[in-house]
Formats: structure tokens, C-alpha cells, sequence
């Protein structure tokens, strides 16, 4: 093991997926990068994720620090949070309990950060279904932060969370996951990385899987206790909220103007969403009124940058 490598912490929020869980585990004990820590965060799963961890950690005997706590259930935003302030790694990745890595990607993620104070790398990303990858391999490409900013905007760009390593420094000027947001928690993280300048850095010979699965997903709506609508409306505030914080601080900084382009992608994007959703609900926000200033001609989309839409 090399000395001069810095940590990595890597920030496990799981709820109730214990066979997941351990699989995640697994990419990551295979992982070719030294020295990590990791911290799972168990967001009010039952006894079997504690004891799932528990044996995993018998028999894996991984060589590096693993620790496991548990809080009422608050949603991931407040685990990573609570993952963050008790890591001690000058790079921090957030893993949710379904994520694989190749085993190389924690080490192309760190290459690109080298020399960095406030940065943050970005691997490439493949779908992964019933045990296979399938389709291409994603390839981030570099983009300078306002055309970053533009397409976090309008919604066309993504890399999965765990696709991402931050350095301590980035993560301080972010500030904390919202643990107000039930869902694109992630959406608002990143794009208060690109509204602060942080710079991307591609790391394209890392790979990890975006992991589709039988089972319930948190971003599908109709979880127990709400009808689909109620899942979609939701969704639906919460991804207006995040595009209204952004608004108010372009607002600040007199900024907003040259953004309009993409909020109006965005825009559309909402409403081919969740347009049952709009319609019942009529949100009063004074970013939707501001975009009813604009030209009813629909902006032309072929111009967009995207890696794929979020």
C-alpha cells in the first residue's frame, strides 16, 4: 500500500436492503484503491441489515475500517450528513446500498483529483440488470462550469451519484445534503456544486454500475401509504423547489437572464413529467411566472448538452 495516497471515506446510506447491501460491500472490498474507510449509515432498517453487516465483515475480514450506525429513519439525506461529519478521509464518495464499482474506479476517481484542493472527478457509468452490464459504457465529458451549470439546469446531464469523489474542500463549500427533499436530493447536491464553480474532472476509465433491480425503488412513486399521483405530485414539488433555490440565487446575483434557455428545457421536461400533476395542483412559483414571459414557441433542443437525462 502506497503512504502518500490519501483516504478515501465511502458513505453508505442503506434502508432495509441487507442482500444489496452486502453486494455493494463486495465491489468495494474488491476495490484495487488503499487506504479506505467505510461508514454505513442505517437509515431505521430492521435487526437484519445490523446482523447482515455484522457477518460480512466475519467472513470478508476486510482490510480496512468499517463501521456501522444506526438512526430513525430520517431519509438519505440526513444519513450521509451524519456519514459525512463522522468520516476522516480527504475524499469522500457516497454509495447508496445498491451501487457496484469496477474494481478500478476508486483509482482513476483519485488520479483525477490529484493536485486538487476543491474539485470534484466524475467515473463512467454502465446499467447493470440481473447481474449483467448492459448497453454502453457513459463517458463523462469535461465541460467548463457555466455550460456544466446550463446543463444540470435544464436536467439533460447525469452521472449517478456514486459515480462521483469529492474532496473534503468541495464538500465544505456544497455545504449539507437537504435532508428537507423526499427524492433528488442528488439533482440539488450536484447543482449547487456547479452554482459554486466547483470543477468536474473526468475520470473516464472509471467504471460503475447504475444498478436496476426487481423490487421497490425510492424514486418511484406510490410508496406504501400514497397512491401513485400523490408519489408523482411529490416529485413534482421537489423538483420544482430545487430549480426555484437556483433561480433565487441567479435573482442575487443579477445572473438569471442567460440562463433562461435552459430553465426553459427544463421547464418542458416538467411538463411532459408530471403534467396530471400540474394541472391538479396549479404551484404558484415565481420561477413559472417568469418563464411565462418568454416567446410560447418552444426552445429548440437539439442544442442541448447531455450525457443522459436525469
Amino acid at each position: 500500500m502506497s503512504h502518500n495516497k490519501q483516504l478515501i471515506s465511502i458513505i453508505i446510506a442503506t434502508h432495509n436492503r441487507p442482500q444489496l447491501l452486502t453486494r455493494t460491500l463486495d465491489s468495494v472490498a474488491r476495490q484495487t484503491y488503499r487506504p479506505l474507510e467505510v461508514l454505513i449509515v442505517d437509515d431505521g432498517s430492521a435487526e437484519a441489515t445490523r446482523w447482515a453487516v455484522h457477518d460480512w465483515r466475519r467472513q470478508a475480514r476486510p482490510d480496512f475500517q468499517l463501521s456501522y450506525r444506526w438512526q430513525e429513519n430520517q431519509g438519505p439525506a440526513t444519513a450521509r450528513n451524519r456519514g459525512v461529519e463522522a468520516s476522516s478521509g480527504e475524499l469522500v464518495q457516497f454509495l447508496d446500498d445498491d451501487d457496484l464499482l469496477c474494481p478500478g474506479a476508486l483509482e482513476h476517481l483519485a488520479r483525477a483529483l490529484a493536485g486538487e484542493r476543491s474539485a470534484i472527478a466524475m467515473a463512467s457509468y454502465q446499467h447493470w440488470e440481473r447481474g449483467n452490464p448492459v448497453g454502453p459504457l457513459i463517458r463523462p465529458r469535461y465541460m467548463e462550469p457555466d455550460e456544466m451549470l446550463r446543463s444540470m439546469i435544464q436536467g439533460t446531464w447525469f452521472v449517478p451519484i456514486h459515480g462521483y469523489l469529492f474532496t473534503r474542500s468541495a464538500l465544505e463549500q456544497i455545504g449539507p445534503w437537504n435532508p428537507v427533499l423526499t427524492s433528488q436530493e442528488d439533482d440539488e447536491f450536484l447543482l449547487r456544486a456547479a452554482m459554486a464553480g466547483i470543477p468536474l474532472r473526468p475520470a473516464s476509465d472509471g467504471r460503475v454500475y447504475y444498478c436496476q433491480h426487481d423490487g421497490a425503488r425510492r424514486a418511484t412513486p406510490g410508496k406504501p401509504g400514497e397512491t401513485v399521483d400523490q408519489g408523482l405530485e411529490k416529485r413534482m414539488f421537489a423538483d420544482l423547489a430545487i430549480r426555484e433555490s437556483v433561480f433565487e440565487t441567479l435573482c442575487q446575483r443579477r445572473d438569471m437572464e442567460q440562463y433562461r434557455i435552459a430553465f426553459s428545457f427544463w421547464q418542458m421536461r416538467l411538463r411532459k413529467r408530471y403534467s396530471t400533476a400540474l394541472s391538479r395542483s396549479n404551484p404558484q412559483s415565481e420561477l413559472l411566472e417568469w418563464l411565462g414571459t418568454v416567446d410560447e414557441r418552444e426552445p429548440d433542443m437539439s442544442d442541448s448538452s447531455s450525457a443522459e437525462p436525469i
